[in-house]
């Protein structure tokens, strides 16, 4: 009989055995009993059963020792996947932190070059604002030379050499201002534009350092830190999670963003510094054009007035020599009187010669022509007196003329001096910035 037949018999006496017996329990001082009708099973049943029960036992006992192996080896396993995850986690966050600090790193040392960049073309920028309100002076003395010179009269009041320098000089200080200006308009964008990349390289920064806390907290966690839990939902992935290309993207073009504007700001120094040193060259050029101007104005009205001098001495001379002259020929006018006097008294007196003795002779043509002679002299005289006497009248012209350029010309010298000492504030004015 085999295992599972007899255990099959067995099962359905023992049924059947429960079902038609009656059970019959009594309780007494020496102990119970028990009324039932039992199975009697033969001997080849029982080692049957004992043999069940042993192949059973021990094929349960292989099975048991499979799970407990395979629990040990799965145990091993996990341990083992569970360390290494954690070892590999662990390197992976020391490897970010030491990615996160070399970029900590170079964010630092570009921040560094950008502050430091920004000093200096914020020096830059003042010292092209103070060579442009240095361009006030020069702007003012030359409008005030232009106004004062502008008082001459007269003939004196022509656009001379030392005019069209000052207006020149006036185009060149126009135009350097506006050079300044636009150089100080480039260099404050400039100095926005390496702000605004110092501030996203100093917020890249923080967040730089604020990651580089939370990995090295998480680096030093471990199974024995008394700070760790479950949390829910802790492997969710952030909305606005980024890839690590985006995330080194990010810091490569704040850096790279930085260095270009440094690079910018570097060549707009220089470009101001060339700015500055060539205004300031232009304007002290145009500065000795525009005094040597002066300086020839001055000499040839000096000449000028110096010729009129000496041609008003000669002029005042030649008047008073006239009027000498002219004295001269109204005596000699005066002087013809008598004479003439004579003549015709001596003609009227022998008029009266009687009958034959009225004749025409020697003394009587002699007497005409006496006559006829000193009125023409006395003609010449006149016309030449008034002659003399329109020479006098010009040369007295000539002289208020003279007297009056003169004048003129001592009034443009003072002018034009005065022009030059308030210039001398030119040289006060540094352009070198």
């Amino acid at each position: 009989m085999s295992a599972t037949t007899y255990a099959n018999k067995n099962a359905t006496c023992v049924s059947m055995t429960s079902t038609s017996g009656d059970y019959k329990t009594g309780n007494g001082p020496t102990g119970s009993y028990l009324n039932k009708t039992s199975t009697v099973f033969a001997p080849n049943d029982w080692h049957n059963s004992n043999a069940i029960m042993s192949t059973t036992a021990v094929r349960q006992q292989n099975g048991s020792l499979e799970i407990r192996q395979a629990a040990r080896q799965l145990r091993n396993d996990t341990d083992s996947l569970t360390d290494w995850g954690q070892h590999d986690n662990t390197t992976r966050l020391l490897d970010r932190m030491q990615d996160t600090t070399a970029w900590k790193e170079k964010l630092e040392q570009t921040i560094t070059d950008t502050d430091v960049e920004i000093a200096l073309l914020t020096n830059h920028k003042e010292r092209c604002e103070t060579a442009l309100q240095n361009m006030n002076t020069p702007f003012e003395v030359a409008q005030e030379n232009l106004s004062t010179r502008s008082i001459r009269v007269s003939i004196d009041l022509v656009d001379d050499e030392v005019s069209q320098e000052l207006n020149r000089e006036v185009e060149v200080i126009n135009g350097i201002k506006e050079k300044l200006k636009q150089k100080v308009n480039e260099a404050f964008q400039q100095v926005c534009a390496l702000q605004d990349a110092y501030n996203a390289m100093c917020d890249d920064l923080a967040d730089k350092m604020h990651s580089l806390d939370v990995d090295q907290q998480c680096h030093g966690l471990n199974n024995q830190s008394a700070n760790i839990g479950f949390h829910k939902n802790a492997t969710r992935i952030a909305k606005d999670i980024v890839l690590p290309d985006a995330w080194d993207s990010h810091s490569n073009y704040n850096t790279q963003r930085a260095n270009s504007e440094i690079r910018a700001s570097t060549a707009l120094r220089e470009m101001i510094n060339n700015t500055i040193e060539q205004t300031a060259n232009d304007l002290e050029a145009q500065r000795l054009r525009t005094e040597y101007a002066f300086r020839k104005r001055i000499h040839e009205v000096q000449m000028a007035k110096d010729e009129l001098e000496w041609q008003q001495r000669n002029t005042k001379r030649e008047i008073d020599v006239l009027m000498d002259d002219i004295r001269g020929l109204k005596q000699a006018i005066a002087d013809k009187n008598k004479p003439l006097e004579v003549a015709e008294t001596r003609s009227e007196n022998r008029t009266y010669r009687p009958r034959v003795e009225l004749c025409r002779d020697a003394p009587h043509d002699g007497l005409i022509e006496e006559k006829n002679v000193l009125q023409k002299t006395v003609s010449s005289l006149v016309d030449k007196h008034n002659t003399a006497d329109d020479a006098l009248n010009q040369l007295k012209q000539t002289i208020n003329r003279i007297d009056e350029d003169i004048a003129i010309k001592s009034d443009s010298l003072e002018l034009d001096e005065t022009c030059m000492t308030k210039r001398q504030k030119l040289l006060l004015v540094s352009h070198k910035v």
